[in-house]
């Protein structure tokens, strides 16, 4: 997993050898706690963003990313992540997104039977919010890696406003295995997705790609989404 994980033990013994001033600000840059019920999994906030989904000078929506310990194996910690996405109080506030739950982006991690293990291993990410759609609204982009025994897979998806209503959903997914990188290229016409991963042709074994590094575009234009060339796996929301 690429995320490094910091046991409040060994914080505070850290803290105990710097002055005051220095372990308050080492405080204050850490990643933070929800609070939580009593008794209940308390969850550590990795990323927030507030996304103005509905377009520029619209109320924003809060974005963040979380995680709960379900377990450890030594000291190997095993995480659930979570994304979640809030509707603006005046819109009547709420959850308007939420994964794993309104989708699956993120998988449900369980706990294997007979083993003190939890699978899958997770990371999700924050991106970059673009104009991938005609119109005002912005799309959030997040990354989303998962793994069990082999190399895992890669997700990168596009959340934004889905039809009418107020509601959060995911617009489009692009899936790849082991790897894959995204970066936002903004333009007048549309935003797009430039790709970059290694490239597997339908009978290629996960440790030798059929290319190392293939790059490719994804980009809504004439009322579809287009992967150019087509390398990596299109998801699209009726297929989800």
């Amino acid at each position: 997993m690429f995320y490094r994980h910091f046991s409040r033990l060994r914080l505070s013994v850290v803290l105990s050898l710097l002055s005051p001033m220095v372990a308050l600000l080492v405080l204050s840059l850490a990643p933070h706690a929800v609070a939580s019920a009593a008794g209940a999994p308390v969850r550590r906030v990795v990323a927030t963003r507030n996304v103005d989904f509905a377009g520029p000078g619209e109320a924003p929506w809060p974005v963040r990313v979380t995680t709960e310990l379900l377990g450890r194996d030594g000291s190997r910690a095993f995480e659930q992540w979570r994304i979640e996405v809030g509707r603006p109080k005046a819109l009547g506030g709420g959850t308007a997104y939420r994964s794993p739950g309104s989708d699956a982006l993120l998988d449900r991690v369980e706990k294997a039977h007979g083993a003190n293990l939890w699978f899958p291993n997770q990371e999700a990410q924050l991106l970059g919010v673009g104009r991938f759609l005609p119109g005002q609204r912005r799309q959030l982009l997040v990354r989303v890696y998962q793994s069990g025994a082999d190399c895992g897979s890669v997700t990168i998806a596009l959340l934004g406003l889905r039809g009418k209503g107020w509601n959060i959903g995911r617009l489009v997914s692009i899936e790849n295995a082991c790897s894959l990188d995204v970066k936002i290229a903004h333009r007048a016409g549309g935003d797009a997705l430039l790709l970059t991963g290694p490239y597997y042709a339908a009978n290629a074994a996960l440790c030798c790609p059929t290319k190392v590094h293939a790059e490719a575009r994804l980009l809504y234009r004439g009322g579809r989404w287009i992967e150019r060339p087509q390398l990596f796996r299109l998801v699209l929301p009726g297929l989800q």
